[in-house]
């Protein structure tokens, strides 16, 4: 009995690592992906020898001569392209614009296929229109949101008062929430300022349980049943159900005050929405309270994380490149002086223009995009791509190219620049994704970095730390890429 059982464990065992083993004809090259766990841990132990999903990706790439290579991650076939010509392609191609649904996704979205960045088909493109116009309703790119942000800044200026040694990042990291949160819900942060710092504390907790391709639980998900707790599972879980509560109580408060006719913010208009839709079938199902919940929080993970990251490694490298820093001073009293920044001195100061370009180029925080899916057999670079493979593109190869940069690995804002003085836009430079699947917050996102970024600089040198010749740039890398904690000195001006 044992050896007749014995026998067919191992029999299973051979037949799942042959169909493992043999790849579909024509696919790119990969590792060899073991049974039940495919690539995962040699992904994993590649990440930690190479600093990160990106870099090991292109280690790959080095291996394999490819720049498509393929893997087996949660037991799906997984594409990782680390070419900028092919990222390009793929990025303006519709046979990619789908989105994975996978044990990642479901925990991302709270067991939901809804909302903007895991959803994909007729909804999602319903969605998609109707949440850009909205929230250009709301305010997005108009006088209403810059005045928010210079009030922000004003609460940026206590924050930092005389200068002296400190971190930089807790002085500006609540301003683009903050605008993000009036904009959507019409209410003012300070008025509950503790509510909203749990709900901050929430999401980047929640972040830190993923990387780019859904971490362990995404790979293995029956781990979550041996291992729910050192899987991280039981974490998420609980971190779900808070957030799905907070905002549910958010939006619950909005529906006993909701006058029609009378919408002042984003939950207003989706509710307008919801209730004339009800009753329409597929319409009403697109406005409902499970997309209006997910939606939300794929506003709040670019408006908090991303943005934030941006900024934190924008004021490192200016402290880290005096010179640089000396022209920007330079520029910024030219053009402003001392009143109060606009969107409009943009057009004028090409050469603060380049540094925010230059710095997001050169450490992208996000060093992959979300992952996309094909949506039909399709070809990429002579390998054939079956319907429904999960591609993950290298931002970090595509930024970093040295046929488009030179010198790729040196911050030089001057490429930006063009023979006559003026700010060159880099079509191939990838910031806020591309395509269809372009971030909807890239107006508030750009709009935010310049003003903040502008406003503390016109105020403020920054310097390394007495006796330091520069800021130690340490990161850590998960669904995004941030600057670990640091200080500097900061000289009122």
């Amino acid at each position: 009995m044992v050896v007749t059982a014995a026998l067919m464990i191992l029999t299973i065992l051979f037949i799942t690592v042959v169909l493992t083993r043999e790849r579909p004809k024509g696919c790119p090259p990969g590792p060899f992906p073991w049974p039940f766990i495919g690539n995962q841990y040699y992904l994993r132990r590649l990440q930690k020898k190479y600093g990160g999903q990106h870099m090991a990706f292109l280690h790959l790439s080095k291996i394999y001569n490819s720049n498509v290579i393929s893997l087996r991650l949660g037991g799906k076939y997984t594409i990782a392209v680390s070419d900028s010509k092919l990222i390009q392609q793929i990025c303006v191609n519709e046979k990619y614009d789908g989105r994975p649904w996978n044990e990642f996704m479901k925990l991302r979205n709270l067991g939901m296929k809804k909302g903007l960045t895991a959803n994909d088909g007729p909804e999602w493109k319903e969605l998609h229109n109707w949440s850009a116009r909205a929230l250009r309703q709301v305010g997005f790119a108009k006088p209403a949101m810059v005045d928010l942000l210079n009030n922000e800044m004003t609460l940026i200026a206590k924050r930092l008062r005389d200068g002296g040694v400190q971190p930089i990042r807790p002085a500006f990291a609540p301003a683009v929430m903050n605008v993000l949160w009036f904009l959507v819900t019409r209410s003012n942060p300070s008025e509950n300022p503790k509510r909203l710092q749990n709900f901050i504390n929430m999401m980047d907790h929640r972040s830190q349980q993923f990387d780019a391709t859904g971490g362990i639980l995404s790979a293995i998900p029956w781990i979550r049943y041996i291992a729910p707790e050192m899987s991280g599972y039981n974490t998420v879980v609980t971190l779900n159900k808070e957030l799905k509560t907070f905002l549910m109580d958010t939006i619950n408060e909005h529906k006993k005050r909701y006058i029609k006719g009378n919408e002042s913010d984003f939950i207003d208009l989706f509710l307008q929405e919801m209730y004339e839709s009800e009753g329409q079938g597929e319409r009403a199902h697109v406005f409902d309270d499970g997309n209006l919940i997910v939606t939300l929080i794929d506003f709040f993970i670019a408006g908090i994380s991303t943005t934030t990251a941006t900024l934190d490694i924008l004021f490192m490298q200016i402290t880290n490149h005096p010179d640089v820093q000396r022209k920007l001073h330079e520029e910024i009293d030219a053009v402003i002086g001392n009143r109060t920044p606009s969107l409009e001195d943009r057009k004028k100061m090409p050469y603060t223009e380049a540094i925010l370009n230059e710095s997001q180029r050169l450490t992208s925080v996000v060093v992959l995009l979300a992952p996309h899916r094909t949506v039909e057999d399709t070809i990429l670079d002579g390998y054939k791509i079956p319907k429904d493979t999960i591609v993950l593109l290298n931002v970090h190869c595509n930024n970093m190219d040295p046929d488009v940069y030179p010198d790729p690995n040196s911050f030089r804002p001057e490429r930006f620049i063009n023979k006559d003085g003026n700010y060159q836009t880099q079509e191939n430079l990838i910031q806020f994704g591309k395509g269809k699947r372009r971030c909807i917050g890239e107006v508030l996102a750009r709009s935010a970095i310049f003003l903040l970024f502008v406003g503390v600089m016109q105020k403020y040198r920054l310097l390394p730390l007495p006796g330091k010749g520069s800021v130690n740039a340490e990161f850590t890398i998960g669904i995004i890429k941030e600057l670990k904690h640091y200080e500097l000195l900061i000289v009122p001006r």
